[in-house]
């Protein structure tokens, strides 16, 4: 295995000539997704676009017992990240060919009407011809629709327009480009912090730290890490600079004339605005993060939920605080879920990161088993009480009585909050629990069982008073409860598993794609 992300696994293999070749295969539980597969092919219809100088060649794409995979190239060698941290920067002509380099493959992307959007040191290959720019895995083609007002890249690299919910193009490459390549000459990055709301913040509000990059390279980085993308030079530009062009000259220049506007004011004062007023968050997929943030000018996005026609639950109009889909290890209970192993080392909640899924289960020695999200944070309960919560969960193991599900407003040192249950018999309930009893808010319903190895997605709303849950989108209950639990000074969401006290039933359930959304 030469490495694994949030979309897939790459394996070294070789071809019928007994040539290397990479080969790049889509994590099994998202190939169950049709979006996930069609994303995943993207990347080579992407890739295929692009000169073969530009990024590994792909040789061949398709899908294996419905698993989809592509095959490249083989291209030997540290990645820049590892070559920096292993033998530090990079000095003299070989931080100038790499700026080159990776700016002559930039600049070939962009005219094949490509954004790569995610331009890193881990996305840069340094192989034994040359620097080759790889993972096209979130790159925006102008036919492909980008939905919504996330932005994809990783937090330290990310353009300050995307703060902003601005959608990614050129420009937003050629910043990313530019804190790569100081990076490269510095190892360390020009926009730090001690974590990532810090380094966002620095983004969007500070001019970078360009201390230690050559003199002749200064002045280029820093017209391409400026706040506003209208006023950062084209990557032909930059390229005709560093290879004999005036660099003042191309520095200063707009990306494109017909992308030249008025450069806005008060944007660095808006998306500051919008970090500090905490709708900025952050969505780890395989390394890869999703950040959304205020749409248009920093102003605050209508919290409401809206439904659509049978009342499935349709998007939340408001923020989304927390995201994530397992495919590496965060800030969850931090296990590897290992239900088998002896003594103490047993834990029967965790990562299964191969599969990319946090799993529960739920036995005699704990019948109800929940874990709580990080966002929104144990101490932060006004965060946590009007939010939507969803997540897609698969059933791997049930035996008789038993459910799983949604946890929300909950305070495990009571233990308090509402608990919304899909029980192996497609029981749908929504439980108050409080002062150690638990009450159905609202007589249960049934739906469809749930069936192992089927995965279904689970929604669940705390509004005020109002509490709903749907089920594959289908609303199951919506109810006021009349004895509202008091606010109390933790209110946090997650799973659960859950099994009767008495007897040896089991659950066992793996969740993916957990979301929280602020709503109203």
């Amino acid at each position: 295995m030469l490495g694994e992300g949030g979309q897939g696994t790459v394996y070294l293999g070789r071809d019928a000539s007994g040539a290397q070749v990479a080969i790049k295969m889509l994590h099994a539980r998202a190939a169950m997704d049709a979006t996930s597969r069609r994303r995943f092919l993207r990347e080579a219809e992407t890739a295929r676009r692009l000169a073969p100088f530009c990024t590994a060649r792909v040789l061949d794409a398709g899908s294996h017992h419905g698993r989809p995979y592509i095959v490249t190239e083989y291209i030997p060698g540290p990645s820049l990240a590892t070559a920096v941290a292993e033998d530090g920067p990079r000095t003299g002509s070989a931080l100038h060919r790499l700026a080159v380099a990776t700016l002559t493959s930039l600049a070939a992307i962009h005219r094949a009407g490509i954004v790569h959007r995610d331009f890193k040191p881990g996305n840069v290959i340094l192989g034994p011809e040359g620097p080759v720019v790889i993972d096209f895995g979130i790159a925006s083609a102008a036919d492909y629709t980008v939905s919504g007002s996330g932005m994809a890249g990783t937090p330290a690299f990310i353009a300050p327009e995307q703060l902003a919910g601005e959608r990614p193009g050129p420009p937003s490459d050629v910043f990313s480009w530019a804190v790569t390549i100081a990076y490269a000459a510095t190892g360390r990055l020009p926009f730090a912090g001690s974590a990532i709301p810090a380094i966002l913040m620095a983004i969007a509000t500070r001019d970078p730290d360009l201390s230690g990059v050559p003199a002749d390279l200064r002045p280029l980085l820093e017209a391409c890490l400026a706040k506003d993308p209208a006023a950062r030079p084209a990557a032909s530009a930059l390229l005709r600079a560093l290879t004999g062009s005036d660099a003042a000259t191309a520095a200063t220049r707009p990306a494109d004339p017909e992308r030249t506007r008025a450069p806005r004011t008060g944007m660095r004062r808006r998306w500051a605005a919008g970090l500090a007023a905490g709708v900025t968050a952050v969505l780890v997929a395989g390394g890869v993060f999703l950040l959304y943030g205020p749409r248009g000018g920093g102003e605050a996005v209508s919290p409401s939920l809206s439904h659509g026609p049978s009342g499935e639950a349709v998007s939340p109009g408001g923020s989304l605080l927390y995201g994530d889909d397992f495919g590496e290890r965060g800030n969850w209970d931090g296990y590897t879920f290992d239900p088998g192993a002896p003594g103490d080392r047993r834990t029967i909640r965790g990562y299964e990161i191969e599969r990319g899924v946090y799993t529960v289960r739920a036995d005699r020695s704990r019948p109800f088993n929940a874990a709580l999200s990080p966002v929104p944070a144990k101490t932060d309960a006004a965060a946590g009480r009007d939010v939507l919560v969803g997540v897609t969960a698969e059933l791997r193991e049930g035996t008789g009585q038993g459910g799983f599900g949604l946890v929300c407003r909950w305070d495990e040192d009571v233990p308090s909050g509402y608990a919304f249950l899909l029980g192996l018999d497609g029981t749908a309930r929504v439980v108050r629990q409080a002062g150690g009893r638990r009450l159905d808010v609202v007589p249960p319903v049934k739906t469809a069982p749930p069936r192992a190895g089927r995965a279904v997605r689970l929604q669940a709303a705390c509004r005020g008073s109002r509490l709903t849950f749907w089920v594959d989108g289908t609303r199951a209950l919506d109810a006021e409860d009349t004895s509202p639990l008091p606010p109390r000074p933790h209110s946090q969401v997650g799973v659960l598993a859950r099994v009767p006290e008495a007897g040896g039933r089991v659950v066992t359930v793996s969740f993916d794609d957990f979301s929280v959304h602020k709503t109203g």
